[in-house]
């Protein structure tokens, strides 16, 4: 069995979530929204359960310059949460602009402000973004893409 992973775009209220495994294709998958920070992880750890991950892929925000930002030190513990939870290897790589790059080549353009309410909060852009950096961890390794 080769590797499984799991992408995690963080968010203080959405995270965005992708998976792929060594065939190298990520897809999103849905987003944990849950009010509660707990019930968040809770949702994580059922996907890890459920796909039989093996590794964790956490978008990290560096600056354009590729210096650290005041919200790395919220990421650096959210993944010592994943760590001590989990146990599972992370690699943290630098989100860039997936978030920007998840709005321009995701799923159908939200028709009006109301559907791009309701696409942010279900976590889809986030979950695209996931998957987005997932994606560049995987072919910065080599792994899938076009051969």
């Amino acid at each position: 069995m080769g590797e499984v992973y799991l992408g995690i775009d963080y968010g203080s209220k959405r995270i965005g979530l992708s998976h792929a495994d060594d065939l190298g294709m990520a897809f999103p998958m849905p987003a944990a929204t849950e009010a509660d920070p707990e019930a968040r992880l809770n949702h994580i750890g059922s996907e890890i359960a459920r796909l039989k991950v093996t590794q964790l892929v956490v978008g990290y925000p560096l600056s354009l310059e590729g210096g650290r930002t005041k919200r790395c030190e919220e990421v650096d513990a959210f993944t010592a949460l994943l760590s001590d939870r989990f146990g599972l290897p992370i690699e943290r790589v630098d989100e860039g602009l997936t978030s920007q790059s998840a709005d321009e080549h995701g799923g159908r353009k939200p028709r009006g402000i109301g559907e791009r309410r309701r696409q942010r909060a279900g976590g889809e852009r986030d979950s695209r973004a996931a998957a987005i950096l997932l994606q560049d961890f995987l072919n910065s390794r080599g792994i899938g893409g076009p051969g």
